[in-house]
């Protein structure tokens, strides 16, 4: 039974016979899972079946393990699921849904994110901000206070100044407007992009940010890439590039050996060295270049003395506040690649993998 539309296709309901169970799918993929034996939901989001195979739920059979109503949106079923189950961007729709009078404010909304995104129990974090919205429901209290008491709470919960800049590695997979990285190795050497012939270790995926691999990484991404490695020569040979090997920022993998890079993590060494001690080298030229053309426009942070007020990103220089960022995030990535390489290493993978969105 087609519920609605969704991101890859109609929302539909069938039944599996074999297992009694209901199947809530999106395209092919399964979403959700309703188990009677148990009475409950759970959030799936991975197999495919054809959907025209099984036999169609009815609207009485799934208002009744709905609780009486019929679907209209996701969100409708993610609330039958626990929130441990979900991801933090189907948290964060939650809450958007559930409070949009402060969720519609920008500032809040990025405040939310960046909240559920750096905890390390998302779901913990999400009950949290629930409890704290319906309090300054009843208090009736505006932006500026919610802002605070947000940054409050993420002292308490997680234990960080989410107010404070900084360039984010995530751990694991974000599909949206995220570059992955991860350890690989070629199975099938006939097209090194194939989806069967490249296994992927995502066990050890980190995810950046588009804007924050064009600024601060990819001078170092692009100098040690290699496009005569063979592997990156071979990539969808079908496609005939002018080019052959070269470095593609577009769903496509970028292949790196260790040695290269072991040669770039050299160089991310010499420019934080450049960067605590005022000097300039070719990193760093190019570092000021990108940031002067990409800069951010103003954002909130916190004083010394608790207050909210604006940061003007529109500077011509790095100041000691940016270049301290661009330190702390060089050395968190120093430490993912030095691991990625190592679980690399003892599980077989002897290529890393730099792939666009």
């Amino acid at each position: 039974m087609k519920l609605f539309f969704g991101d890859y296709g109609y929302f539909e309901a069938v039944k599996f016979p074999e297992e009694n169970l209901i199947l809530i799918t999106n395209g092919r993929r399964i979403d959700y899972v309703y188990d009677p034996k148990y009475e409950s939901w759970e959030q799936r989001r991975k197999d495919h079946i054809t959907v025209s195979n099984y036999p169609d739920v009815s609207e009485e059979e799934l208002k009744k393990v709905m609780g009486g109503i019929f679907p209209q949106k996701e969100t409708d079923f993610m609330r039958l699921c626990h929130p441990s189950q979900l991801h933090c961007l189907d948290l964060r729709a939650l809450l958007k849904e559930d409070y949009p009078n402060y969720m519609s404010d920008e500032t809040i909304w990025a405040s939310v994110s960046r909240f559920l995104f750096k905890s390390d129990i998302c779901y913990k974090a999400y009950l949290k901000l629930r409890e704290l919205f319906d309090n300054v429901n009843v208090f009736k209290q505006d932006s500026e206070q919610v802002l605070l008491k947000i940054r409050e709470l993420s002292l308490t919960v997680i234990g960080r100044d989410i107010f404070e800049k900084e360039i984010e590695i995530i751990d694991g997979h974000d599909c949206s407007s995220y570059f992955w990285i991860k350890p690989v190795r070629v199975i099938d050497f006939s097209d090194t992009n194939g989806v069967d012939n490249v296994a992927e270790m995502d066990s050890a995926e980190i995810s950046i940010e588009q804007d924050d691999v064009e600024q601060y990484l990819m001078p170092f991404l692009y100098k040690h890439y290699d496009k005569e490695l063979e592997v990156n020569k071979k990539r969808n040979p079908e496609k005939k590039y002018l080019n052959p090997g070269a470095f593609d920022d577009c769903l496509t993998h970028n292949f790196y050996t260790y040695a290269s890079i072991r040669n770039m993590l050299k160089d991310i060494k010499g420019t934080i060295d450049a960067l605590s001690s005022g000097r300039e080298n070719e990193f760093t030229k190019r570092l000021k270049e990108n940031l002067k053309e990409k800069r951010e426009p103003a954002f909130w942070i916190v004083d010394d003395r608790g207050e909210l007020k604006e940061y003007d990103g529109n500077k011509s220089a790095i100041d000691d506040a940016e270049a301290n960022m661009i330190i702390d995030f060089y050395r968190r990535l120093i430490y993912r690649f030095e691991y990625m390489m190592k679980v690399g290493k003892e599980k077989g993978y002897n290529l890393i993998s730099v792939m666009g969105p």
